[in-house]
Parts: C-alpha cells; sequence; structure tokens
C-alpha cells in the first residue's frame, strides 16, 4: 500500500515537470515521442518517465502513447525496476491490449514477480502469490503458447515453497511444536536442487 502510495505521488510529480518541460522543449507529440526513443537509447529512464508523463498530460490523445508503454516496460524490466515495469505493462493491458494480447501480458506480470522474488526462504506470501497467478493463467489460458514458461515457472516456484516448508517445519521441531512441523512437513521430490543463496545470506536464515 505504501509502495503504491510513494508511486503515485512520484508520477503526480512527474506529471507536474512534465508539463512545464512540454512547454519549454516540445511542440508535438512526434517530438515528445521522438525524445523518450533517445532517452531510452542513452539510458536515461528518469528522463524517459518524465517525457511521458509530458506526452499524457498534453496529448492524452496521442498514437505514440501505446508503443511508448511498452517501450517503457521493457526498458524498466531490462534495468530491474520491476514496480515501474509493472505499472507501464498494467496501463497497456488496460487500455491498449487486444484480446489476443493478454495472455502475453499476464505471463509477463507473472515473470516479473518472479524475478522479484530474490531472497530463498523468506517470503511466503509472495510466493504462494506467483503459484496462484501460475494457476490462474494455466486454466484461463490452458492453449497459450505461453503456458510451457508458466508451468516453468510454477515448477521453480512450487520447489522453492516446498524447500521453504522444511526449512519451516524444522525450526517449530527445535521450538518443540510437533503439530506445527508436522503441518509443513513434506517430502522433497528425488533430484531437485534446493534454491541458490549466496553465503552471507545464510548468515541471517534459519
Amino acid at each position: 500500500m505504501i509502495k503504491k502510495l510513494l508511486l503515485a505521488l512520484l508520477l503526480l510529480f512527474l506529471v507536474g515537470c512534465a508539463n512545464k518541460t512540454t512547454d519549454k522543449e516540445f511542440n508535438t507529440d512526434l517530438q515528445i515521442h521522438e525524445q523518450i526513443k533517445k532517452d531510452l537509447t542513452n539510458g536515461a529512464l528518469d528522463k524517459a518517465d518524465n517525457d511521458f508523463m509530458s506526452l499524457e498530460a498534453n496529448y492524452p490523445g496521442s498514437p505514440y502513447i501505446k508503443s511508448d508503454l511498452l517501450a517503457l516496460f521493457l526498458a524498466h524490466l531490462q534495468n530491474q525496476d520491476y514496480i515501474l515495469a509493472k505499472f507501464y505493462l498494467n496501463q497497456y493491458e488496460k487500455r491498449f491490449a487486444s484480446i489476443n494480447e493478454i495472455p502475453w501480458c499476464e505471463y509477463k506480470k507473472i515473470k516479473i514477480e518472479f524475478l522479484k522474488y530474490k531472497n530463498a526462504y523468506t517470503n511466503q506470501t509472495q510466493i504462494l502469490n506467483i503459484l496462484n497467478m501460475c494457476k490462474t493463467f494455466q486454466e484461463s489460458y490452458p492453449n497459450s503458447e505461453f503456458l510451457p514458461e508458466v508451468n516453468t515457472i510454477y515448477i521453480k516456484a512450487y520447489l522453492t515453497k516446498e524447500y521453504l516448508d522444511k526449512k519451516i517445519a524444522k525450526l517449530y521441531k527445535k521450538l518443540d511444536k510437533p503439530k506445527a512441523a508436522n503441518f509443513y512437513n513434506t517430502k522433497i521430490p528425488k533430484n531437485s536442487q534446493p534454491p541458490v543463496i549466496p553465503w552471507y545470506k545464510k548468515l541471517f536464515y534459519w
């Protein structure tokens, strides 16, 4: 909730700055569009965000908004700015995605959530959310070309959850809480590998 509020405040600030920038530098939506492309080419993502808000504020019906949303999504995804990447993807899906594009958008959202999950053995809620998103996709788009990718993410997330549950069970056993330990105890699939984490992070895990 706090992240969403901060993002909203950031976007409002950018809109205010964008209006001033547009008045001084740009006369047409094409000029702003070309500037956004230059920003992204130069790796100036903050400026690209700012210029895109200029485009939105001054030319809300511009035909360039659609392509710029996708370009900004891909740029932020590559830069691992997952919150902004998801924001632009959501905007694209709500406003421009065709029926055939929606499965791609939903698959990308799953991938973003999976990429965001950096610390194995932590945040049980997040890993369960990834699993639920995968299940929803599997049920909603059983013939999608992206289903194999989603299935792969599901398997990786499932194994991560199993190893996490095993850790939780061991913890409850140490705390002498057998019922809770039995609840989380699970059999790890044979030939599977535990999540790889840096040695220094292991110091903070149980």
